[in-house]
This record gives structure tokens, C-alpha cells and sequence, in this order.
């Protein structure tokens, strides 16, 4: 999601769940007759920025609603006013606190509201020497138990903001004075390379302005090297399901970049150092990741590092999946990487603190998705494991049974062209739901409940043709997002498919955008989206195309299935949202989605035909 969730339209007429599209619709209460109960009765209605609200954008998004027929003043100047008392405003705003007020007027009732919106600036000094107090570089506690290996890894960023254009430079404990740069107006920059031991210590910074004053600060983290050498730990967090792989327990490739290992129980890990609510483990000799405390367990000085040798491969196919099996002595982390082409699929599988030794494989390679088993061993301890598929999987997970690192794939369903939704399983999840309200609605109809009629719909259509459609709410409750795709495995779904409205984040004018869009992150999962955005932008071409997106969304990263997200329309485009509110535009929704669940099917069948698969005309 972004600012409130993420959300994408759809287009014009719908037509009923078939191939050919001949005969008209007429919208069934399921889907047309729904309420949408409001949440304010209030003769103002402002949806979006609360009030109090900072920004730190020259504009803000002002939304909401007042009776219909009612008109709106906004600082004295008429606001636009849909008949149904919509509007949506793009608003300037000064330096520091606006006042918005908003006066509203219908026969001889006035309403008056404020809204109080700061615009936040850079803060730009000048003159004396002066360090801003917030912001200094490290801001939390960094220590390593021994030198990093490499130029890279002993590199730690020290910052902080002060006056502009004078001459700064730091210390740590009894080194330096190293010099800074100023990157950017009053913004200095620096880098400190970790010694092979270093007393915990702060960042000492000295600000020399042009005046020839001085300022001095010290950082709120301390760095540290002790020089006592690796640890070992344990993860010991519960990790849900088998490819849900949520982001609470992920190991990050450095703060705020890609997800990188997602752990299992039991795994063993090579500890360097930590930094604040983090440990820093050694992946490889050239990789080091960031994992959250929460999920390990440092086990006794002394303990011997984990290495896990394997000499063996079994590949066998079962009813549902096929599987990899590595018969380990260890559990040890790992990351599955895949890739999707026109011409070859394939998962590769990346053991840290690993040995591959492989002399045999077991396989039956015919029967089933893979098609080739390989393995390499890198030179920093790392074994990977090349797995070689017959096509796009139609899902996977890897986990731990016992110490053998296990892969299923998932086999492809018997499919028919004829009748391609009869006997598949399909998970729809209504976005938000309870206390999780979604995107405000200027209409005053959230966006939780807009989304559940559209899936309720979805639902009916689908199960008309045949298929098992479950659903992760059926009424306005609050589910985990987790549970959402831990459903989904239970029940076996071959797809995830997860129904919202979009909404703009702050400093975005809202006329720029407005569509219908669909998220992925697997690759196994694109043809997946680009088809509901297809059958999406031919039913509705009125609300826009907002495309196809790659983004690491929680409940487009499970692998057991394909999971998508799909963005119906924009709660921040008045003819996005007018089309949302209306029963005729949610059966178009719903009639879209679930005809693009249909050609998916469909085309996946008449592939399978024509690569002489298991599909069936």
C-alpha cells in the first residue's frame, strides 16, 4: 500500500464470466445491492489530512465530502463541488502552520471546520556555528567483534546537519581528525573505516563556520570493535507457514535494501557484530546481512561455527509437488532466487556455511516440473544448487524437515480449456478489514468496504464456473495479514489474489494519477497479473491503466501460490472513486476480475495443450 492503500481502476462494461461476451449483465444484488454504510453524518466530511497534520511538500491533498447540494468555501474561494458532495482539492500551502477553513452552506444551515496543515521546510542555517541536534550519524550503537574483511564492510556512514558552508570534520575515540563533506546545503558527510579494535566510543563532530565559530557534537550511537571474534546463533523465532516469508523476520542486505534471507527454526548463523536492535551475520565471505534481534538466539562462547556438508540430491514427484531434497547435517540460512523467461524457468537455491559434494542424484525428472538438478560450489563457503523447471511454477516453498533443506514445486493442475475454472482453488482476500479501515473514502465509505462487496462478487461468479473460492473475511472483521496467505496454504489455493483501491501519497497532486494496476513480486506470477490488468482495462477503459508494478508487498510475496494485488481504481480521482461507490461500477469491477481469473486459466490450458502438457481442449 501507499500512503493509504494501494489502488488501481478497472473499465467500462462488463460482460458476464465467459469466453464469448454476447449476452447483456444485469448486476445482482450480491454485487449491486450492497450497503455502504457512512461512517460521519457531519455537514463536513474531511477525509484526508487529519487535522494538526505536517507535510513537507508545498501542496497537500484535501478530500472529503458535504451533503449533497450543499455548497463549499475553502479561505473564502468556492471549492468544486461534485452533486454528491465530493471534493478533492489541490491545495498550496505556506511555510509553517495553514489554517484551512472550510465553511460549508445548504438553505440557512452554515457549518464551519478547520484544519490545521504545517508545512515543514529544510531547515537552513546560517551565520554562527550551529549542529542541529536530530539526525546525527550513528544513531545507534554499532559494534563488530572483529574487523570486517573487506573496505566495504569496515565503511560506517557518520553524518549530520549544521550551517551551511563552513568546514567540518569528526573523531572517534583517540582518531582523527577526519575531514567532511558538505553534500548538500548545511548537510556534511563522512566516512569512518572500523580499526581492528576500537573501545566503544561516539562520533566526536566540529563545525567551523565561516565566521570563525565553532560547534561541537557528539552522536547518539557509539562504535565499537572487540576483537573477541565470531559468535554463533540460533534462530529461534516462530516463522509462519512455509512460503508466506513475512517481513518481520526477514535478513536485510543492509538497512532499507532488498530482502535477502528469509529464516527457518533451527538455522545456525555466523554473528560479527550488531547494531542496535540488530545482529550483523556473516552470509559469505562477501555478504553480510542485517537480522533483527528478535529472531536469534546467541548460543555460548565457543561454539563451534556451523558447516553443513551434503554429498546427495533426491528429486521425486508427488501428487501435489514436486521436491528437491538436501539431505543436510545442519540447518544452515539460505535464499531462493528465481527466474522466469520466455524460453526456461528455474529456482536457484543459496546455502550459506555450506559444502556441496554431490556424487549422486536421485531423480525422476520425467514426471514432474523439474527438469535438471545442478550444483555449484562458490569459492567464500556458499553451495548453490541450480534447479531446472519445465515452466513458470505455479508455486513453491522451501523449508525444514528435520535437517534436509526440502523445495516443493508445485505440479501443474490438469487443466481444461472447455471449462478452466471447474476444480481449481482460489484464495480472494478483501483488503483491510475491522480496525483496519484502508484508504479514507472522501464519500465516507472506507475503503475496507468497498472491497468486500467486489470480492463477495468475484466469489459468487467464479464458483458459478466451477472453482473453490475461499475467503479471508466475509464481514467487516479485522484478519492478520499473515493469517491471509497462511489461509491460502492450507487450503492448498493455486492463487492469491488480494482486492484494494489505491490512494496517493503525500506531495503527489492527485489529478496525475488514476487507473486500475496489479502488483507482483515472484516472477511466476507476472503472466498472472498481466492478465487481470488486461481484463481489467478492457471492461473499464473510463477509470485508466495504471499498469503492472514489481513491488515487495507482504501479500504479493508468498510463493507457495501466485499471489497478486490488485489496485481496483484510485480513492483520489473523483471519477475513480464515484465509479468504486456505485453498485453498476463494482459489479464492472468484480465481472473484470473474475473474467481475467477465467482467461488465465483458460490460456495456461491451451499452453499446456500446445506444449503437449497435461491441458485438455
Amino acid at each position: 500500500m501507499l500512503r493509504r492503500s494501494l489502488l488501481t481502476a478497472l473499465l467500462l462494461t462488463a460482460a458476464p464470466l465467459a469466453l464469448a461476451q454476447t449476452a447483456p449483465v444485469t448486476p445482482p444484488p450480491a454485487a449491486g445491492a450492497v450497503s455502504l454504510p457512512p461512517i460521519s453524518d457531519a455537514p463536513i466530511y474531511v477525509a484526508y489530512p487529519p487535522d494538526k497534520y505536517t507535510v513537507a511538500y508545498d501542496h497537500v491533498l484535501l478530500e472529503g465530502s458535504v451533503k449533497p447540494g450543499a455548497n463549499l468555501i475553502l479561505n473564502g474561494q468556492p471549492v468544486d463541488v461534485g452533486n454528491d458532495g465530493l471534493f478533492i482539492e489541490w491545495v498550496p500551502l505556506q511555510p509553517g502552520e495553514n489554517v484551512l477553513v472550510l465553511e460549508s452552506g445548504q438553505g440557512s444551515a452554515v457549518a464551519r471546520q478547520e484544519v490545521r496543515v504545517t508545512r515543514a521546510v529544510p531547515l537552513s542555517l546560517t551565520g554562527a556555528a550551529q549542529i542541529v541536534s536530530s539526525g546525527l550519524l550513528p544513531a545507534v550503537d554499532r559494534t563488530a567483534y572483529l574487523q570486517p574483511q573487506s573496505l566495504e564492510m569496515r565503511a560506517v556512514p557518520v553524518a549530520f546537519a549544521g550551517t551551511a558552508g563552513a568546514t567540518a570534520s569528526f573523531r572517534v575515540g583517540e582518531l582523527g581528525p577526519f575531514p567532511m563533506a558538505e553534500t548538500a546545503s548545511g548537510r556534511y558527510e563522512g566516512t569512518f573505516l572500523l580499526p581492528e579494535k576500537l573501545s566503544p566510543a561516539p562520533v566526536q563532530f566540529t563545525l567551523t563556520a565561516p565566521d570563525g565559530t565553532t560547534a561541537t557534537a557528539s552522536s547518539p550511537g557509539k562504535l565499537g570493535v572487540t576483537g573477541t571474534g565470531p559468535r554463533v546463533a540460533e534462530v529461534t523465532a516462530s516463522i509462519p507457514g512455509r512460503g508466506v516469508q513475512a517481513g518481520t523476520f526477514v535478513w536485510r542486505n543492509g538497512a532499507g535494501r532488498n530482502y535477502v534471507v528469509f529464516p527457518r527454526a533451527g538455522a545456525q548463523a555466523v554473528i560479527v557484530g550488531e547494531e542496535g536492535n540488530t545482529y550483523t551475520v556473516q552470509a559469505s565471505g562477501t555478504l553480510t546481512l542485517n537480522a533483527p534481534k528478535t529472531t536469534l538466539t546467541l548460543k555460548p562462547e565457543g561454539t563451534p561455527l556451523p558447516r553443513a556438508i551434503f554429498t546427495r540430491i533426491d528429486v521425486k514427484t508427488g501428487a501435489t509437488h514436486s521436491e528437491v531434497r538436501l539431505d543436510l547435517p545442519a540447518r544452515v540460512p539460505f535464499t531462493v532466487e528465481q527466474q522466469v523467461g520466455p524460453d526456461s524457468s528455474s529456482l536457484d537455491l543459496r546455502l550459506f556455511q555450506s559444502v556441496a559434494d554431490v556424487d549422486y542424484i536421485v531423480s525422476d525428472f520425467p514426471t514432474g516440473p523439474v527438469r535438471d538438478v545442478r550444483w555449484t560450489q562458490e569459492s567464500d563457503g556458499v553451495a548453490r544448487v541450480h534447479v531446472d523447471l519445465s515452466g513458470a511454477p505455479w508455486g513453491y516453498d522451501t523449508t525444514y524437515e528435520g535437517t534436509a533443506l526440502v523445495l516443493r514445486v508445485r505440479n501443474a493442475p490438469a487443466l481444461s480449456a472447455r471449462t478452466p475454472l471447474r476444480g481449481r482453488t482460489i484464495l480472494l482476500d478483501p483488503g483491510h478489514g475491522g480496525d483496519e479501515p484502508g484508504g479514507a473514502g472522501p464519500l465516507r465509505v472506507p475503503e475496507k468496504n468497498l472491497t468486500l462487496p467486489i470480492a463477495l462478487r468475484v466469489a459468487e461468479l467464479l464458483r458459478e464456473k466451477g472453482a473453490t473460492v475461499v475467503l479471508s473475511r466475509e464481514a467487516d472483521v479485522q484478519v492478520p495479514i499473515y493469517n491471509r496467505p497462511l489461509l491460502a496454504e492450507e487450503k492448498n489455493a493455486d492463487l492469491l489474489v488480494s482486492i484494494h483501491a489505491n490512494a496517493l501519497p503525500d506531495g503527489v497532486d492527485p489529478r496525475s494519477k488514476r487507473g486500475s494496476g496489479v502488483y507482483y513480486y515472484q516472477p511466476q506470477a507476472r503472466t498472472l497479473a498481466d492478465t487481470l490488468l488486461a481484463s481489467l482495462v478492457g471492461q473499464l477503459p473510463e477509470v485508466g491503466n495504471d499498469g503492472v508494478h514489481y513491488q515487495n508487498l507482504a501479500l504479493a510475496r508468498p510463493s507457495t501460490q501466485l499471489s497478486v494485488l490488485i489496485e481496483t481504481a484510485f480513492l483520489t480521482d473523483k471519477g475513480n472513486l464515484r465509479l468504486l461507490m456505485s453498485a453498476a461500477g463494482r459489479e464492472r469491477f468484480a465481472q473484470a476480475i473474475a473474467l481475467g481469473l477465467e482467461r488465465f486459466y483458460r490460456n495456461a490450458a491451451l499452453d499446456m495443450q500446445e506444449q503437449g502438457r497435461s491441458g485438455t481442449p
